[in-house]
């Protein structure tokens, strides 16, 4: 089963050729373009990573956090200006850096992450 990562923008260009770059690394991408959309397959179904586009504000990045942290999982943030919140299920990605550091950022959480998915029961 391929790893489920949800990747939340609201950017029409970039976002879809990110969500490319996922599923041909492997991954089940569920994009969601508004941050109510996201929190409602966050509260779903199980996701192993969220990636969260500079274009989501800052108030809804908060309110993906807390969500996230509910559920045990970890974000990777696209923002070059943003501050490391010191949070280890919190990886702080510059998306002029390529998708060789993006795609690195994301694997490190899900191998992270799912190691401990695979010993919860269903």
């Amino acid at each position: 089963m391929r790893p489920a990562v949800l990747s939340i923008s609201t950017e029409r260009v970039l976002a879809p050729i990110r969500n490319a770059v996922l599923a041909h690394a492997g991954y089940g991408v569920i994009p969601a373009r508004s941050t109510e959309y996201a929190l409602k397959v966050l509260r779903a179904r199980h996701v192993c990573a969220i990636v969260v586009g500079n274009s989501v504000s800052l108030r809804d990045r908060g309110l993906l956090r807390v969500e996230a942290h509910r559920c045990g999982v970890s974000l990777v943030v696209l923002d070059p200006y943003d501050d490391e919140s010191g949070d280890q299920s919190e990886l702080h990605v510059n998306p002029l850096d390529g998708p060789e550091i993006f795609l690195n950022a994301v694997a490190r959480l899900v191998a992270r992450d799912h190691q401990s998915c695979a010993r919860k029961p269903n």
